[in-house]
Parts: structure tokens; sequence; C-alpha cells
């Protein structure tokens, strides 16, 4: 209780990684959304990188995640999939959705079924904002987690990391 979904005109410190900033600026102009280009992790809020980079799990990666900063891994270096993953940042969506606590119970009970020797559990579909709370909860247990599908029906997946 007293969670409050962020507004959409709050801004976003984004860090990119790989990412064309330029792109990733005129992307964010195109849909209204206000993205300051943060200048090092520090500063960044999320980290945005493509999946080329972030295979390679370099040490900017690697330090993101044990901040626990939300992650967004784009397919390509696109303005579509920049957008896209804008969209997913700042819940453009906007549905309303089973409360937030339900949400981290769910997440917490298939964190306990992954550690318990689970290979994989499947979230059911929430809104941008409770998916990075749930991916948060899922670092935390040192797990790995991923956004899989297509909004509106988009949903988190936890599992054990290489």
């Amino acid at each position: 209780p007293g969670h409050t979904m962020p507004k959409a005109t709050e801004p976003i410190r984004v860090m990119p990684y790989g990412v064309a900033r330029n792109r990733l600026e005129r992307a964010a102009h195109r849909m209204r959304v206000p993205v300051y280009l943060a200048k090092d992790l520090g500063q960044a809020e999320a980290l945005v990188t493509t999946k080329v980079f972030y295979r390679k799990r370099p040490r900017l990666v690697v330090d993101a995640e044990r901040r626990g900063l939300p992650i967004y891994v784009l397919r390509a270096n696109t303005v579509a999939q920049m957008e896209a993953c804008l969209s997913d940042i700042f819940d453009l969506e906007g549905r309303p959705s089973a409360s937030l606590d339900e949400a981290l119970r769910e997440a917490e009970e298939a964190i306990q079924q992954v550690l318990g020797g689970v290979p994989e559990m499947k979230l059911s579909p929430q809104n941008a904002y409770i998916r990075r709370r749930q991916h948060e909860l899922a670092r935390t247990a040192h797990l790995a987690s991923a956004s899989q599908g297509k909004e509106p029906r988009r949903q988190v997946r936890i599992f054990r990391g290489e």
C-alpha cells in the first residue's frame, strides 16, 4: 500500500550502452517522454543496451545488475526497438494490474521455487513498473530474470543464471 505508479511525466535517467544515443534521444522526443541520458551508472535509473553487448557480460552490465538497476535489452539498435523500450519504461500502456503486493508475493514464491531447484518460473503478466520491481527481487536473490511476450501480456521469467 502507498506505492504509486511513476507518472509518465517524471523524467528517467537512462544510461545507453552500445546504443545509439542520438536515436534514443529521437525516440524519446517522438514519444514525448522525458529521458535524460546519464553519463555514468551512478546517475542512471536504468540501463539500455543491446543483446550483443548484454551477452558479452561486460563490467558495466554486471555493475548495473549488482546495483539492482533495471536493464532493458534491445534486440536491435533501431528507433522502433527504442520506442518499444521507452513505452515499457514509462508504462505508456498504463493498464491497471493486480496490486503490487500480490505481484511481489508471486515473485517471492517463484524465487523460492527456483532456489529450491525448479529450472524456471513464469510470473503472471504485469505492467512495466511491477515487472521492474519483480526483476529487482530476482537480482537480490542472485537469480536471472527476463521479460518476455508482447504488451499487454508481457511477463517476467525467473531462472538460474549461467
